[in-house]
């Protein structure tokens, strides 16, 4: 029994070394006897890393891979025989390099389709574009110049089919932004299905604002 108190009390004061307080904070790092791969050797985004020749951490994505979940439909995400959408449905440009002429019939040219196009054209593309799409956006009250997309009685609209700016297009330069760098693309933000969808609904935005200003001209004279 006499070593029993002196044995109790390493004891004690061992579990409580490596378990600490419970509640308590310190600044002092913790001895860890299962870190369950809390913290792991890895280089984090955006930093330096030898390995490679440019001395880059970020690596861009394996040429002619295919993002799981965004180019597929859900029910293939996780299937082990996966239906992959053509080329020309990723990318709007055909095998031959020649531009997709129109939205293809694949996504559902439908109501349910328009209105996942304005959802994601309200969210992505209407604080430069403006909510219809005449160029009038957030942006262009600081100094910006957003093109204008559907109103044919202002000067820059250069998307409308008759100036020759085809579907496939229009969905290139949602995907890949513009030449001058100005308009990031959205494809890692944006499945293929939806930037299809904004471009059915900047279709009928062209439509609607065209006819409308061609009505108010009519007015007016």
């Amino acid at each position: 029994m006499r070593y029993f108190i002196p044995l109790f009390a390493i004891l004690i004061v061992t579990v409580i070394s490596i378990l600490g307080f419970r509640g308590d904070r310190s600044k002092n790092t913790p001895i860890e006897v299962f870190p369950d791969m809390d913290r792991q050797a890895k280089f984090k985004a955006q930093t330096a890393n030898s390995r490679f020749a440019d001395g880059s951490a970020d690596r861009l994505p394996v040429a002619g891979t295919v993002l799981r979940g965004t180019a597929l439909h859900p029910s293939n995400v996780f299937s082990s025989k996966p239906q992959y959408s053509p080329e020309s449905f990723t990318t709007g440009k055909q095998p031959d390099g020649s531009w997709v002429k129109n939205v293809p019939a694949e996504i559902g040219l439908n109501m349910s389709t328009m209105r996942l196009g304005k959802e994601k054209y309200d969210i992505h593309c209407s604080v430069c574009h403006g909510n219809y799409g005449n160029g009038v956006g957030v942006t262009s009250y600081f100094g910006l110049n957003p093109r204008n997309l559907s109103d044919p009685s202002n000067p820059g609209t250069y998307l409308e089919s008759s100036a020759g700016w085809s579907d496939g297009q229009l969905f290139h330069a949602i995907s890949n932004g513009s030449a001058s760098g100005i308009m990031l693309g959205l494809k890692d933000r944006l499945s293929p299905d939806e930037r299809w969808a904004i471009v059915l609904y900047l279709r009928a935005l062209q439509d609607y604002v065209g006819k409308a200003t061609l009505s108010t001209k009519g007015q007016g004279s």
